[in-house]
C-alpha cells in the first residue's frame, strides 16, 4: 500500500501506482471533521486498518470551514443529543493534547447571558446541563446561574441590565482551531494513516468496493475502499445527491429557516460569514475576559484577547450571505455592522464600536442547524456528515466515533446518533 503524506510527494513510479490502490477506509475531506474520523477510525484499534484521507486543496488551506484560531468549546446547550456528546468530545480533545504535547484546548470560563425572550433557552440549558451530569457523574461539567450580584462582580467590564440572567460555564474553553486540525492530521499519520491532498473527488460509485474518482497533479485518478465516510463541508451536496434515492418534494419550516427540498437532495445551505475583532479601549474597563454567548439577543457569541494583540472578537449569524463554495472570494463591500455596534455600545463599554478587522468563514448548515450523520440508503458501507458550522468543530472527535459506529454497526454503540439522521427531515 502506497503511503504518501502530500500531492508533491509523487516520484514518477509513485504516480503510476496512484489508480485503484484499495484501502479499508477512505475519508474524503480534510477537515477538522474529517480529520478526526479518519483518526477514530485507526486509532485504538488491534489490528490497524489502512485509511486514506483525500483532501481537495494542498494543506494547511483557508478553502472550507475548518480553518481560522479559535473556536469555543461548551457542554452547555437547549438540546440533550448536544449536551450527551460534549463530555466525551471534551475527553477526546484533552488526551489529543496529553498525547501529542500540543497545547490545542484552553480553558476559559463562557458567560450565558439571556435577556427575557432568552429565558426559556437559558432554562433548557441548566436543564439539559443538569440531567446529563446526572447521567454521566464523572463527567467534568461545572455550570453555575449567577445572581445580579455575582455576575456585576465576576463581569464587572459587562453592563447587562437588572431583565438579564447569566450562567457561567468553568469547564468550557477555546480549542486552537489551525493547531488543532493539524495536530489531528500529524497524530494520524503517526499511526500509519495516509493523507493525500490536491485530490479533488469528482463521483463517487457505490458497491462492495466503493470507487471514488476525482483528479490528482492535473490526471484521472480513482482509489477503492471497502468503507468510505464523506466529510466535504460545503462540497458535501455534490457527492452526496447523486447517490441518494428520489423522494417525493417535502417541505421543512424551522423558526428561522423555512427550505422545501427533495430527500434525493441534502437539505444544505453553503454560507459565508463575516467575523469581527473589536479594538479593547486603551482607558476603558476592558473586554471580559471569558467567551461569551448571548441566548435572547441575536445570538452574539464573543472569544477574549487570544488571536490577535488588544482585539475582542465578538460576532454573530445576521452577517451571512449565500454562495457557492467555489465563489467565496467576491466582494464583500462595506458591510454594515451597526447592530453589532449598537449591541457593544449597549453592553460592553470596554470595546470601540468600529471593528478593526473584519475576516471571513463558510459556514454549511441544515435547516434546523443541526448536522446530519448518516450512511446512504442502500449502502451501508457509505457513511456521511455535514451540516456542522456553527456548533460542529467542538464536536469533531464525538462525530468521528458517531461515523466509525455508522460504517461498524456491529461494534460496541459508544454514542447515540439517532437525532442527526437524515430521516428527520422527512414528512413521508
Amino acid at each position: 500500500m502506497l503511503h504518501v503524506c502530500s500531492a508533491n510527494a509523487f516520484s514518477p513510479v509513485e504516480t503510476r501506482g496512484i489508480n485503484m490502490e484499495h484501502y479499508d477506509y477512505i475519508v474524503v475531506g480534510a477537515g477538522i471533521e474529517g480529520s478526526w474520523t479518519a483518526y477514530q477510525l485507526v486509532k485504538g484499534a488491534e489490528k490497524k486498518p489502512s485509511v486514506l484521507l483525500l483532501e481537495r486543496f494542498p494543506l494547511p488551506h483557508s478553502r472550507g470551514s475548518s480553518h481560522g484560531q479559535t473556536r469555543i468549546i461548551r457542554n452547555a446547550y437547549p438540546d440533550a443529543f448536544h449536551t450527551s456528546i460534549m463530555p466525551t468530545a471534551f475527553r477526546e480533545w484533552q488526551k489529543l493534547q496529553a498525547e501529542s504535547g500540543v497545547d490545542v484546548l484552553v480553558p476559559k470560563p463562557l458567560l450565558l447571558i439571556a435577556n427575557e425572550e432568552g429565558y426559556k433557552k437559558m432554562d433548557k440549558i441548566i436543564a439539559c446541563v443538569n440531567e446529563e451530569k446526572a447521567k454521566q457523574p464523572d463527567a467534568d461539567i461545572q455550570l453555575k446561574e449567577l445572581s445580579r450580584e455575582e455576575l456585576e462582580t465576576e463581569f464587572p467590564q459587562a453592563k447587562f441590565s437588572s431583565q438579564h440572567r447569566a450562567c457561567v460555564e468553568h469547564t468550557a474553553g477555546i480549542l486552537r482551531a489551525d493547531k488543532c486540525v493539524a495536530t489531528v492530521q500529524s497524530e494520524f499519520k503517526k499511526l500509519g494513516g495516509v493523507i493525500r491532498d490536491g485530490f479533488e473527488v469528482t463521483s463517487v460509485v457505490p458497491g462492495e468496493r466503493v470507487t471514488v474518482r476525482g483528479r490528482f497533479n492535473n490526471q484521472a485518478a480513482s482509489v477503492t475502499a471497502s468503507k468510505l465516510a464523506i466529510c466535504a463541508g460545503p462540497w458535501a451536496s455534490k457527492l452526496i445527491d447523486p447517490l441518494l434515492p428520489t423522494s417525493k418534494t417535502n417541505a421543512y419550516s424551522h423558526e428561522r429557516h423555512k427550505h422545501s427540498f427533495r430527500l434525493s437532495e441534502l437539505p444544505l445551505e453553503a454560507l459565508r460569514i463575516l467575523v469581527f475583532y473589536w479594538k479593547i479601549k486603551e482607558n476603558g474597563p476592558g473586554a471580559i475576559p471569558s467567551t461569551f454567548i448571548d441566548c435572547g439577543e441575536g445570538d452574539f457569541w464573543g472569544i477574549p484577547e487570544l488571536e490577535y494583540p488588544h482585539m475582542y472578537k465578538l460576532s454573530n449569524p445576521s452577517y451571512t450571505d449565500q454562495v457557492e463554495p467555489d465563489d467565496r472570494d467576491k466582494n464583500v463591500g462595506a458591510p454594515d455592522y451597526s447592530s453589532i455596534a449598537d449591541y457593544i455600545e449597549k453592553y460592553f463599554p470596554g470595546l470601540e464600536i468600529k471593528p478593526s478587522i473584519v475576516e471571513t468563514c463558510m459556514y454549511t448548515v441544515t435547516p434546523d442547524l443541526t448536522c446530519i450523520l448518516d450512511t446512504v440508503p442502500g449502502h451501508r458501507n457509505i457513511a456521511f456528515g455535514c451540516g456542522f458550522s456553527g456548533i460542529g468543530f467542538k464536536k469533531a472527535p464525538a462525530v468521528g466515533i458517531m461515523i466509525k459506529q455508522l460504517l461498524n454497526p456491529e461494534e460496541e454503540k459508544i454514542l447515540d446518533s439517532t437525532a442527526f439522521r437524515l430521516s428527520r427531515f422527512s414528512t413521508d
